[in-house]
């Protein structure tokens, strides 16, 4: 019979205060906390398997044989386990916490609702956390089965409220499993680890937004995914890396001593609310494993960093920066197909994390592969700020000469990637009949919804997302070998080398998307050979001359680097050039107006470089020298463009289903826009209105009255942006140009 103190949380409650007030205490209430789970609770494996058991209740111990919740043969004394390392915890921070775990290896929450739902409806649980099976929230294409998953989980956690409304309980969100993604025939096969990361992280946060009475989710598979793509622990423990920490076991699926104890850590920070940080070098629980005091360290910075911001592991973070990098380091790069990344940076050069793309195909997931050798691909962000875009091709890793390779229309096909803000990757937009035999360089992009692409023929092409067919051949004219693509003004820009096009072209007039497109090259840029553009960024720094007026260029040459123009006369002049090197070799570009000024980060041979011109319209750049790269160029590795990282932007997130019909007009506009709320939308109140740009940082805001007014944007530069209209039917957003 178990046994539970009356009116903890009242008394735990009275206790804090009289902290809080100074006096002094003698005693703290007790919080009882239960773990339901498996395995992935109890550990598998010693040392944690009994790791601290004498201090932690085990429900299933010493239970007769045939009882199905009795241990395992093999393991017959008490668990510690995870919620031992979490006693440990709690012992040395001062919190007093009865641990009481139910866990049987390889169950799911099913079956503790069907063979201990007598012992997890307690009224006396302050705390319950549930560990579903590690393959049953994934989708059924991978093996799992969501519709249990959120069927008893949702069972378990109105049974407990039922006993105890004041209860709270938590999701134990589980980590990928490197035996279902690694050997051949396994279910993610090809796919990178993140894929089942994502696929989990998705099934827990949507259990708890749906179900709405859940306390949190704990995202344990989470903190791993950072410790991997941070570069702390390996990503493929088949092949480990000696120099980072190896989070899983030998059977690559449960949990190591580290795993454990980060596993641990991430749970004592989301049920506590103690910082795990003060648990320091000198933790009792990391000494007894085994563990490096910096190590333990390192780990509980980590979870401290990870339940503080419980999505980061798999968001990008807005103002940072991506990039593709091609090879993983261990061997010099070739002309064969090789694996690629997206690596996304701080501008204080601090990496974030990796995002691996598919190395093999997967159901609707193609290989994307990249040649080591290849220097003009790039990466892109859509015009709304949503997606990054990347090209590639669609072969194993070791495909010889693949840039070479014959695009027959069922093998090598190029493809276009797209990554979103939550580091979800799209590989299945495929081209089949152009490209053959050279490079696919740029994919770009409004929304997402369909790419403009460029490569080292067949022109410009216009491709839908989840392309299998043809393609439009875009462009005309005698430039068919393109280099990089970009959006900007509302109309197609591309660079070129080739056919006395030397410098920025613009691909026809506005956003074509069918043929006969003409290629212009911009007034001003040269005819002979010499220049060897690149990536470009446009800016508008005349308040004189409508629309963009200054236009930053890439020069790989060692004589090249950063060149600005400006727009003088209707022909564009070069002011000056912020000078490249032997080794920066700058290809990638792109920036961000701070006020006057204009920030631009590039990529080259050297790694990413970032400077800042503030020297303004038709004036030559305020700094002449290259710097030192911020993110210096890792060995046996390349970098291929640069964007800024993906934004959760207002469209993105905007109901459509309760959103307001409006009509935006002039649009682009100069200084003011007039907003017409239409259909049955009658507001009684204000209407907020707010001007975010890309970043998604707000630009203005004011509120209107009735179904039509005004938005005044005198003080707004010129540029995209989103405009985001909030009233009683529901949120709705319009994509604005200014434009002078």
């Amino acid at each position: 019979m178990l046994s539970f103190l009356p009116q903890k949380t009242a008394l735990r409650f009275l206790g804090l205060a009289a902290t809080a007030l100074g006096l002094n205490t003698t005693a703290q209430a007790q919080t009882r906390v239960l773990f339901v789970g498996n395995s992935f609770t109890h550990g598998q494996y010693t040392p944690v398997l009994n790791y601290n058991s004498g201090a932690v209740t085990d429900l299933n111990y010493n239970l007769p044989a045939g009882n199905p919740r009795a241990h395992d043969s093999g393991m017959l004394a008490a668990f510690g386990g995870i919620p031992g390392i979490f006693k440990k915890f709690t012992v040395q921070t001062g919190l007093n916490y009865d641990v009481q775990l139910e866990a049987v290896s390889g169950k799911t929450l099913e079956f503790h609702h069907t063979n201990a739902l007598s012992l997890i409806a307690q009224p006396g649980w302050d705390k319950v956390v549930l560990q579903e099976q590690s393959t049953r929230p994934v989708p059924s294409t991978r093996g799992g089965n969501l519709a249990l998953f959120y069927d008893y989980s949702t069972r378990l956690e109105q049974a407990i409220h039922a006993a105890n409304p004041a209860a709270q309980v938590y999701l134990y969100g589980t980590w990928a499993r490197p035996d279902y993604t690694y050997p051949a025939g396994s279910r993610y096969v090809g796919l990178p680890l993140d894929s089942m990361a994502q696929d989990l992280h998705r099934a827990f946060y949507q259990a708890f937004a749906t179900n709405g009475h859940f306390a949190a989710v704990a995202p344990v598979g989470d903190a791993w995914m950072r410790a991997i793509t941070t570069g702390i622990a390996t990503r493929n423990p088949y092949t480990p890396d000696p120099a980072k920490i190896n989070l899983w076991n030998v059977d690559y699926v449960h949990p190591s001593t580290t795993g454990s104890y980060l596993s641990a850590l991430v749970l004592f920070y989301q049920l506590t609310n103690v910082d795990p940080r003060t648990l320091g070098a000198s933790e009792q629980a990391a000494a007894a494993l085994g563990i490096a005091p910096a190590t333990a360290v390192t780990l509980q910075q980590l979870a401290y960093q990870q339940v503080t911001s419980p999505t980061t592991s798999m968001a990008f973070t807005p103002g940072n920066v991506a990039v593709v990098r091609v090879g993983d380091g261990s061997a010099t790069l070739t002309t064969a197909a090789t694996p690629e990344f997206v690596d996304e940076y701080t501008l204080g050069g601090a990496l974030v994390r990796s995002i691996a793309m598919p190395t093999a195909d997967n159901g609707t997931v193609r290989a994307f592969t990249n040649s080591g050798t290849a220097t003009s691909d790039n990466i892109t962000r859509s015009v709304d700020g949503r997606y990054l875009l990347l090209t590639g091709y669609n072969a194993v890793p070791g495909t010889a000469g693949i840039v070479t390779s014959t695009n027959s229309g069922t093998t090598n096909n190029r493809l276009v990637a797209r990554i979103g803000t939550d580091g979800s990757v799209d590989t299945n937009t495929r081209i089949n009949d152009a490209f053959s035999g050279t490079n696919v360089r740029t994919a770009v992009s409004t929304d997402g919804s369909a790419f403009y692409v460029s490569g080292g023929n067949s022109g410009i092409r216009y491709v839908p997302f989840g392309n299998a067919g043809a393609t439009t051949a875009l462009s005309t004219g005698t430039v068919t070998n393109f280099r990089i693509l970009g959006i900007a003004g509302g109309n197609l820009y591309a660079t070129s080398a080739a056919n006395s096009n030397y410098g920025l072209n613009q691909i026809g007039t506005g956003l074509p998307t069918a043929a006969g497109a003409a290629t212009a090259l911009l007034p001003g840029f040269p005819t002979a050979s010499g220049p060897s553009s690149y990536g470009f960024y446009f800016a508008d720094l005349s308040t004189t001359i409508p629309g963009l007026d200054v236009v930053y260029v890439t020069d790989d040459a060692s004589t090249g680097g950063i060149q600005k123009w400006s727009l003088v006369g209707g022909t564009w002049t070069l002011n000056g050039t912020i000078g490249g090197s032997t080794t920066a070799l700058l290809r990638g570009l792109t920036g961000q107006r701070i006020g006057t000024a204009v920030q631009l980060i590039a990529s080259g041979g050297g790694g990413l470089y970032t400077v800042t011109d503030q020297a303004g319209y038709n004036a030559a750049p305020s700094i002449t020298a290259l710097p030192a790269p911020f993110v210096p160029l890792p060995a046996n590795t390349s970098f291929r463009g640069v964007a800024l990282a993906p934004v959760a932007t207002a469209l993105a997130a905007a109901k459509s289903g309760a959103a307001p019909e409006v009509g935006v007009f002039p649009n682009p506009a100069t200084d003011q826009l007039t907003v017409q709320l239409g259909g049955l939308v009658r507001p009684t109140g204000p209407v907020r209105a707010t001007l975010l740009n890309l970043l998604g940082q707000v630009v203005a805001e004011q509120k209107g009255t009735g179904n039509t007014f005004t938005f005044g944007l005198a003080d707004v530069a010129n540029g995209v942006y989103l405009l985001r209209l909030q009233t009683a039917a529901g949120v709705s957003s319009r994509r604005i140009e200014v434009r002078r």
